[in-house]
């Protein structure tokens, strides 16, 4: 579903690849927006939301 104007972002710690990884690896083929913790702490979200 495309919703105009906004951006569904996935952001896992890490630990959710142990516990969730079918639907983290679902995700991962399908959206370009799946990130960590380490991704937000080096400013992912400026480069996402910057357009």
């Amino acid at each position: 579903m495309n919703i105009k104007g906004f951006v569904f972002v996935w952001i896992t710690d890490g630990k959710g690849w142990n516990t969730a990884k079918h639907n983290l690896e679902e995700t991962f083929n399908v959206i370009d927006t799946l990130y960590n913790i380490s991704d937000m702490e080096n400013g992912i979200f400026n480069t996402i939301f910057s357009a």
